[in-house]
Parts: structure tokens; C-alpha cells; sequence
């Protein structure tokens, strides 16, 4: 792949809500909306890229539309690929030699560290400085334009799965950056060097280049597994009481009969909550649900009812995990 391409695979990564190799127009807007750009503006984009007409953007229609707008950036995304697999191949080198180190050298490798970040950090600034300028300025313009949001696309506009965010936080890499005033300690540029390595990997390994491998199964309902999701958005004031009941309902549920799996996703600052359940069958996840009462232990917790969702899946498949 073309040097400077590889972000937009993470970029696609991160779109891809569901993972399901494709990002709709509901996690198009999901992702995308800044707070400024309006419904048809938005759509006009979704569907330049979309060059093959499926109503779906693939992880080559993605990069080749934005490789080609990289414009005076082109440089600059040829230069974070080279340091990206810089930075991990010296971090690889460095924890195995490290440890043998006298204590001189030692000092003088956190203080490369440090001095690394700093100037790092002196980069990002500016960055930051302009990017905020041109979403003041953009804030400013065609102000009769109202923004989109994910609750435009929706088919029920009362239910919000996810929250369009205001780019208050940058999305400059594979994970959430801390916003730095002064120097980094060498713990938060661990923490750093730990997400760095871990988005290389996922961008190693991550993305299918082969495309999907296609498999015959004729599974009846004895040999599939259910799989249910339960989407939440926690009334305001109530989050501890609803996180208590919450780890109380996992509890429960993941001890009981024909369960194999119960996990959570929390969207942070946002109050929204998803809940995840694997079955052994509609019937063993109808049993439980009626004896325990899933709306009443949270109707007065939630600003709106829950949305459920669920599907069958062959059980070969969660047995290949």
C-alpha cells in the first residue's frame, strides 16, 4: 500500500462500528459529523465516495477518495507512516535492552523518552491551534445551515446508539489522545507508547486484504447461537445507581443456564450504555428474561427504554474464538 494510506485504514477501522467490513451512512454520519456540516452536504460526500454505488463505503473507496485530497498533507502522512514504524521498532529494541543497562544509561534513555515527547508535543500545538481556527471559522459560515446529526438518520429519531462528537478531543491516531499542558511523565508516555503499539498491530493484522472467505453451512436452530444487543442512554444523576445495578445484572445473568457471554460498551461523556448477550437458544434467553425482569431493574434509571436487537449465528463460529 501507498505510503501515507495506511491511517485511513485505522480511520476505517474505527468507522466500521459493527465490523462488518462496510461503513453505512448511519456510521458515515456517526464518525464524521463535526458540528458543522449539513444533512445533504454530508450525503453528497458519502455518496462521492462511494464509487461503486452500494450504499456502503469499502476500505479501498475510503483511502483512494481521501488520498487524493491529501493535498500540501500528502507530505505529512508519508511522515507519520515512517514514524510510526520508527517509533515501534525502537520501542521493541529499546524494552530488550533496557533492562540490562547500568543506571547512567538508564537516566540517559528516560531522558531521550521525555525529550522525544516533548517534542512531540511541540508539533502537536500548532496542529491543534489551526485545526480549531478552521472549526471556528467553518462554525461561522452558512450559519442557516443546521448540522447534522446521528438522530437525523435514525430509523427511530427517540433512540440514539451513539453521539456525534464536537471534535473537542482530536482523532489524530488509533486512540484517544491526552490533551498535554507542560511536560509528559514518563508513566503517560508509557501509556502512549502502549497505544502506539497496539494500533500498529491492529493496522498489521487487522484489515482483511484477501476479502471474505466464504462458507457453506446449513445450520438449523439446534446448532445456532443467539446473540442479543440492548442499546441505553442513563438519565442524568443516575449513572452510579444504574453501573451498580448494572454489574448486579451481569452477575446474574452470566451464571445462569444457556448463558455464554455478557459484556458491556460505554461511550464515554455521553451516558450511553450497550449490552452485549450470547445464548445457546431463543428459548434459554426467553426462559431467563421472564424470570428476571430486564425493564423493570432500569426503567427508572434510563432517560428512554431500551432498544433490543438480536440474531442467530452458526455455533461453528463461536467455537473457531
Amino acid at each position: 500500500m501507498e505510503k501515507g494510506k495506511t491511517i485511513f485504514l485505522d480511520i476505517f477501522r474505527r468507522a466500521d462500528k459493527n465490523d462488518d467490513g462496510a461503513i453505512s451512512w448511519e456510521e458515515f454520519v456517526q464518525f464524521f459529523a463535526d458540528g458543522v456540516m449539513g444533512k445533504e452536504e454530508m450525503e453528497k460526500l458519502f455518496n462521492d465516495i462511494d464509487t461503486h454505488n452500494t450504499n456502503n463505503i469499502d476500505t479501498g473507496e475510503l483511502c483512494e477518495y481521501f488520498s487524493n485530497h491529501l493535498g500540501e498533507m500528502k507530505e505529512i502522512y508519508s511522515l507519520l507512516d515512517d514514524l510510526n514504524n520508527k517509533v515501534t521498532n525502537v520501542l521493541q529494541s529499546t524494552a530488550q535492552s533496557y533492562p540490562q543497562k547500568n543506571r547512567t544509561d538508564k537516566f540517559i534513555t528516560r531522558f531521550l523518552m521525555r525529550e522525544c515527547i516533548n517534542q512531540l508535543t511541540a508539533v502537536q500545538r500548532p496542529l491543534e491551534s489551526a485545526s480549531d481556527h478552521m472549526d471556528e471559522e467553518a462554525r461561522g459560515d452558512n450559519t442557516d445551515i443546521k448540522p447534522i446529526e446521528l438522530r437525523d438518520v435514525l430509523p427511530k429519531p427517540d433512540v440514539i446508539p451513539g453521539r456525534v462528537g464536537r471534535r473537542t478531543k482530536r482523532q489524530i491516531s488509533g486512540q484517544t489522545q491526552t490533551s498535554v499542558e507542560g511536560s509528559m511523565t514518563p508513566s503517560a508516555l508509557t501509556a502512549q507508547v502502549d497505544r502506539l503499539s497496539d494500533l500498529l498491530d491492529r493496522l498489521e493484522h487487522g484489515v482483511n486484504f484477501k476479502g471474505f472467505v466464504d462458507e457453506d453451512l446449513n445450520a438449523v436452530e439446534g446448532d445456532q447461537y443467539l446473540l442479543q444487543q440492548r442499546s441505553m442512554e442513563v438519565a442524568k444523576g443516575k449513572e452510579d445507581e444504574f453501573r451498580s445495578a448494572l454489574r448486579q445484572y451481569i452477575e446474574d445473568t452470566n451464571g445462569s443456564p444457556g448463558a455464554l457471554n455478557v459484556s458491556v460498551r460505554f461511550f464515554k461523556d455521553s451516558g450511553l450504555f450497550t449490552l452485549y448477550e450470547v445464548w445457546e437458544s431463543k428459548d434459554k434467553e426467553k426462559q431467563y428474561r421472564e424470570k428476571k425482569a430486564f425493564d423493570a431493574m432500569f426503567t427508572d434509571l434510563l432517560a428512554s427504554g431500551t432498544t433490543a436487537t438480536s440474531i442467530t449465528f452458526p455455533k461453528a463460529w463461536w467455537l473457531k474464538k
